[in-house]
């Protein structure tokens, strides 16, 4: 392509001079080619004539060449933007493919990770009835439906995040005024589920239902929490906490742990105190 247009370029130089030399002979300005009569051809003696005709079927000879040059480039460059449009095709199928294998290996991993909590659960009730229990007994149907079970709520809690102190004031758009809420806080996380936790209260207006959350996975629900100490920043929902969805037991264990922590702290007066890790 390069190479055709320096030929153009050659070419316009030498119908430029032709030209030139045209008006001169025909005593003509410059410029003014397209003033040229028959009058004016037929003042020229027959050798400028056969000259004068003779450049000019060369110009067009070369300007044919050119176009057909053009024609060819022009193809050429449609080939290579066909050839372009089919690599960024593939290149979309084999990202759409790597995706696919992405969220499989995805699924493969939660289910594992199920199967491998499903597995030390068995483990450690396995130890404690080995303990307890002459070795010639085996664990009954009801205990191994008992563990798996726990593990499966457990597994189902973990996406889960507990908000307390979130007025009820418009519960029919309640997804939206949590997702302002976690929004606030710079998250975004994907919503699956909402719900108000028990009975609305018909004595008490200032009585306030928790909400449960239902998120995409088990590490969005941490970072939920992990982030929610921010909301205190956000006049809107600074009355509002976020906590991970605890079963009875462990919410037991938390309540000793924040009465161990108030009591550390009354007694230790200049010393922080937190809960980290149930600890």
């Amino acid at each position: 392509m390069q190479e055709l247009l320096y030929e153009i370029d050659r070419g316009y130089d030498e119908a430029l001079t032709w030209s030139k030399d045209a008006l001169r002979q025909l005593q003509k300005p410059y410029g003014k080619l397209q003033n040229i009569d028959m009058r004016d051809i037929n003042r020229l003696n027959k050798p400028e004539l056969a000259s004068l005709l003779s450049r000019l079927l060369h110009y067009m000879d070369e300007l044919m060449g050119y176009v057909r040059e053009m024609r060819n480039s022009t193809s050429a460059v449609q080939n290579d933007l066909i050839e372009s449009q089919k690599q960024v095709i593939s290149a979309q199928k084999e990202l759409s493919d790597c995706k696919s294998k992405l969220l499989e290996t995805l699924k493969d991993t939660v289910k594992s990770s199920v199967v491998d909590s499903v597995k030390s659960e068995f483990q450690t009730y396995s130890s404690i009835v080995e303990k307890s229990q002459p070795k010639e007994q085996v664990i009954s149907p009801q205990t191994l439906q008992s563990v798996v079970k726990h593990v499966v709520q457990e597994e189902d809690r973990s996406h889960n995040v507990i908000l307390f102190g979130l007025a009820e004031e418009n519960d029919n758009e309640l997804s939206k005024t949590v997702s302002d809420v976690f929004q606030s806080i710079g998250q975004k996380p994907k919503i699956v589920e909402t719900c108000r936790i028990g009975n609305k209260s018909r004595t008490s207006q200032a009585s306030v239902r928790p909400v449960k959350v239902k998120v995409s996975s088990s590490i969005v629900a941490g970072q939920l929490v992990a982030n929610a100490r921010n909301l205190r920043n956000v006049e809107k929902f600074k009355t509002v906490f976020v906590c991970p969805d605890r079963s009875p037991e462990q919410r037991q264990i938390h309540r000793d742990l924040v009465k161990e922590m108030k009591e550390r702290a009354s007694q230790e007066t200049g010393k922080t105190f937190f809960i980290k890790d149930g600890q």
